[in-house]
């Protein structure tokens, strides 16, 4: 226990600088794949065979390890903060896309024709009936996509782009045990919260269309 409160007595501010930069590299990576995995999983709605061709080209990425990824993209883009972004960016898109398409797919036929019938243009439909009805899949895909980014980014500190990656790094080269439980507990801890913020968020988001 001495360890541990000596680390964070010493060096609590390159902790939080640490944490900062894990969130902010996170964060960064779920915006980019919500903004493409999202919009390709609608579009999986339009046929049969489009839904087939983007699922197995992303089902395809998702296999690939992130570290594969980094790898090939530093004789591209160097080290630093863009190959990581990328990579997890990859990594991360897969379960959004391939649960949002789930979810408009799970949409039964018939709630679509009663909205029609009720004088619905397509964009009202789109708002009131299917969306609201696939959120619950998309919610779960941005979940999965954070547990993983979450604890893939720490493959950044690698290739420089910092993070909590660092203090595991350190703890192996340096052979504390102290940095890599530090290291370990806050990825989790990290995932954890990240998980019951977007729980909230889909609660309220719920109840808020349930009102509509």
């Amino acid at each position: 226990m001495e360890l541990y409160i000596e680390y964070f007595s010493n060096h609590m501010g390159d902790y939080l600088g640490m944490v900062g930069q894990h969130i902010r590299l996170s964060l960064l990576a779920v915006f980019l794949a919500v903004v493409i995995g999202v919009p390709f999983g609608i579009l999986t709605t339009k046929s049969k065979g489009v839904y087939q061709f983007i699922t197995t080209i992303f089902s395809t990425l998702r296999i690939i390890p992130s570290l594969a990824i980094l790898v090939i993209l530093i004789p591209v883009m160097g080290i630093g903060m863009k190959p990581a972004l990328v990579a997890l960016t990859v990594l991360a898109v897969p379960p959004i896309l391939i649960n949002t398409a789930l979810g408009f797919h799970q949409v039964e036929d018939f709630m679509l024709e009663v909205a029609e019938g009720m004088g619905m243009p397509p964009r009202q439909i789109f708002r009131k009936v299917s969306f609201p009805l696939a959120f619950p899949y998309i919610m779960t895909g941005i979940k999965t996509a954070v547990s993983e980014i979450i604890a893939s980014a720490t493959l950044a500190a690698y290739i420089g782009s910092g993070g909590l990656g660092v203090l595991i790094y350190n703890g192996i080269s340096l052979m504390k045990t102290e940095y890599l439980v530090i290291g370990g507990a806050s990825v989790a801890l990290l995932t954890v919260v990240f998980n019951l913020a977007l729980g909230r968020l889909q609660g309220r988001f719920t109840r808020y269309r349930t009102s509509l």
